[in-house]
């Protein structure tokens, strides 16, 4: 039987996308990881992990094992939250504001699964990139980009994910890759936003931040749609570099102005500060944050 402790920090490094991010995760040594990695791949007598010096990626073996590994560790921890929440049932109903462009599939696996781990809590959730009034138009939390607005709101960080542009390689081949924020003028460009959304990218940090143009091809709020037409060789896109990482992988989108690096993108869960926390918002939080990075992470591996 393999090592179950093996598996977890096995699930551990997937889920945090390397084996460094692992060990501040979970407060363990990467050298101490790596070798309990590398003694279960012994154990089973297949890699599971393809590493080189900067990237980690999952074989086609090991995306099957991880499957089974994330199971046994979503039972570990429902066990542990049976315990955890025997003096503090969660319960009760919440009703939840999500942007348009987040994963539906990713959003739809993780509320299923945060409801067969508080099975008397009931959810409402709507998709919407208005800019809604939390108490006024009864929402319990929001999810939202960026800083907080309004002194009114809570906003607690869940995640950050860093942008990346990239192209695919028939673009490049016909349209040649930008080498400077200046030279997007001259590209199509794929826009994730609204009908108020302008062609406009923020490349670059701090005194290096350019605020760069583009010829907007499509304009859709979707960022599957995004990398879809970018992938289809329609444009220039900015992404997320976990939800385009299997693509950069496998060679079917290409990276371009990796010499300036972004800001990164960050998710907040907001609540209104007129109220207590309440128990279901805390563990309704809590869950996206712990869960979010592996089902997106799951979700691309299993398409």
């Amino acid at each position: 039987m393999p090592d179950l402790n093996g598996m977890m920090l096995f699930t551990a490094v997937v889920r945090a996308n390397g084996f460094s991010q692992a060990a501040r995760d979970i407060g363990q040594p990467k050298s101490t990881i790596s070798r309990k990695v590398a003694q279960l791949e012994e154990e089973l007598g297949v890699r599971l992990l393809q590493r080189d010096s900067r990237n980690i990626s999952l074989t086609q073996i090991g995306a099957l094992f991880f499957q089974h590994c994330e199971t046994i560790s979503q039972e570990i921890e429902a066990a542990k939250a049976i315990i955890e929440n025997t003096h503090s049932d969660i319960a009760g109903s919440l009703r939840i504001a999500i942007p348009v462009s987040f994963s539906q599939e990713v959003i739809g696996h993780l509320c299923s699964s945060f409801m067969r781990l508080y099975p008397n809590i009931e959810l409402d959730i709507q998709f919407t990139d208005n800019d809604i009034g939390l108490v006024g138009e009864g929402y319990d939390i929001a999810i939202k980009y960026g800083p907080l607005q309004s002194s009114d709101l809570v906003a607690r960080l869940l995640f950050e994910r860093q942008p990346i542009l990239v192209a695919s390689p028939n673009y490049i081949k016909k349209h040649g890759a930008p080498a400077t924020p200046q030279e997007l003028t001259k590209h199509q460009g794929i826009l994730l936003g609204t009908s108020l959304s302008a062609p406009i990218w923020s490349i670059g940090k701090g005194n290096r931040k350019i605020m760069a143009t583009f010829q907007r091809k499509v304009r859709v709020n979707s960022a599957k749609m995004v990398k879809r037409f970018a992938l289809d060789d329609f444009g220039i896109a900015l992404l997320s570099n976990t939800s385009c990482k299997q693509e950069i992988a496998s060679g079917s989108l290409v990276p371009i102005l990796q010499e300036w690096p972004m800001d990164p993108i960050k998710v907040y869960g907001v609540y209104s500060s007129r109220r207590q926390l309440a128990s279901n918002i805390s563990a309704f939080l809590d869950f996206i944050s712990k869960r979010y990075s592996n089902q997106e992470s799951l979700t691309s591996i299993v398409k």
